[in-house]
């Protein structure tokens, strides 16, 4: 469905976008984190937002991309680690990660939300910092785990 990728591997465009896209993900999220802790409530917010709106997009694309192929056995079928533990491991390493810091990620910007009118910092302030900073560090395993599988699946 998409061409080739630019990062001169096995592939496609959509795949080494999610990849290098991903290293971002983690950073903006800490930025935006910063920019919280400075009061800039409404900045936090619509980082957080944005990203997870552009984040949900790019999966969709990317779950119908691997749909369209025949599935995640079809997207590696040319990697050397094809059909091998190492291989399905480590994808389903990444994606138990990964959707689990998903939905953590939509559940706190939910209720974070719902919850936005009222008075900052409130009673929720603990939680959503302490929940914000898992989803961080679930995007920075999620882009971790990612690359891995990228090496694993398009580059070794």
């Amino acid at each position: 469905m998409f061409p080739q990728g630019f990062l001169g591997t096995q592939a496609d465009l959509l795949t080494d976008l999610i990849t290098v896209g991903y290293g971002v993900i983690p950073l903006a999220l800490y930025a935006s984190a910063r920019v919280a802790r400075r009061g800039k409530h409404a900045l936090h917010r619509k980082v957080q937002l944005g990203c997870l709106l552009l984040l949900t997009i790019i999966l969709l694309l990317f779950e119908v991309n691997i749909r369209m192929r025949g599935g995640s056995d079809a997207l590696f079928l040319q990697s050397s680690f094809a059909e091998t533990p190492l291989l399905r491991i480590t994808l389903m390493v990444h994606l138990v990660i990964a959707i689990s810091t998903y939905f953590g990620w939509c559940w706190l910007a939910f209720v974070s939300v719902r919850r936005f009118g009222t008075r900052l910092p409130g009673d929720f302030s603990n939680l959503h910092r302490r929940v914000g900073m898992m989803v961080i560090a679930g995007n920075v395993a999620t882009a971790v785990t990612g690359v891995w599988l990228y090496l694993v699946g398009f580059v070794l």
